[in-house]
């Protein structure tokens, strides 16, 4: 916030700004930090880096770390299933997420209570690794596309972040859209949901980092290679490295040049960077939706 020109600024308040900044500079620099060196450690030579030392820029510079991971055929097929699941993911979860936030709201619906321990108790409560496998595999969701959304259509958390928001919106404006002759679907998509884009784009943003960054579903509940997720196949192609077993590092004799720590860095960086590109889209809905959706009750 802009201080106002008509209020004289004392030495204190010059100190207090002077701390607040480099507070904050100081803060962005650790925070940032461990990105850069992970930069710096994926461009590097994996010999070399054993040495460490390695801070903010690589001492043997190579693009061999990214030039191993881009030969995978397989790369563009679980690039292309990972950006279809988080999309698809994403927005279906958005929706069921958004409903249902809606539907609590009513306290007059019929069950509301129930529904609402339906939907909350597995936040406290879970079946289990073997169980959930089971229950996938008599519903055919194993070795489905669809076993990356349908179990992860609704959370219970996002569900009271999205009834909070819509109860902070005036009920003035639903009635006077009833009174319009307006029904429950149309006040919905045309009144309610515009008014929560700050809501909906931190859930999307909770639901698309997770989307993006799972592996452990496809690794349990998928064999098809057709399935593999870009962060399943690097965490395949990590374990691969570790036991040398990787046939394009043998035939061009690079995995002399690299090791687990580099090349676990250039993927840690593959996988971050679309989320960091996404993010300042939707950095100010994120954190008014957060406040206004987790502080008030």
């Amino acid at each position: 916030m802009q201080r106002p020109k008509f209020i004289k600024m004392t030495t204190a308040d010059y100190t207090f700004e002077f701390f607040l900044y480099g507070f904050m500079i100081v803060f962005g620099m650790m925070v940032l930090f461990p990105f850069l060196y992970l930069l710096a450690l994926s461009f590097n030579q994996g010999l070399d880096a054993i040495r460490g030392g390695i801070i903010l820029f690589p001492r043997k510079f190579t693009v061999e770390n990214y030039a191993l991971i881009f030969s995978n055929n397989q790369l563009l097929g679980a690039l292309s299933v990972s950006v279809l699941r988080t999309v698809s993911g994403t927005s279906t979860a958005v929706l069921c997420t958004a409903l249902a936030g809606y539907i609590f709201t009513k306290e007059n619906l019929v069950g509301h209570k129930f529904y609402m321990a339906v939907f909350l108790l597995p936040m406290y409560i879970t079946a289990g690794l073997i169980p959930t496998y089971l229950t996938y595999k008599e519903l055919h969701l194993t070795n489905s596309f669809l076993v990356y959304i349908i179990p992860n259509l609704v959370w219970g958390t996002n569900i009271i972040i999205m009834r909070t928001f819509f109860k902070q919106i005036p009920s003035s404006l639903q009635e006077s859209a009833w009174l319009d002759g307006a029904g429950d679907y149309t006040i919905f998509f045309r009144i309610i949901l515009p008014l929560s884009m700050p809501v909906v784009a931190t859930i999307g943003l909770f639901n698309a980092v997770w989307q993006w960054n799972s592996w452990f579903d496809t690794m349990l509940f998928t064999r098809n290679p057709k399935l593999e997720t870009l962060v399943s196949l690097l965490a395949r192609m990590m374990i691969e490295q570790q036991s040398n077993q990787i046939s394009v590092a043998k035939i061009t004799k690079r995995a002399k040049y690299m090791t687990p720590e580099v090349l676990k860095a250039a993927m840690t960086i593959i996988t971050t960077l679309p989320i960091i590109m996404v993010y300042p889209f939707l950095q100010k809905h994120f954190v008014k939706g957060v406040m206004i959706g987790a502080v008030k009750g």
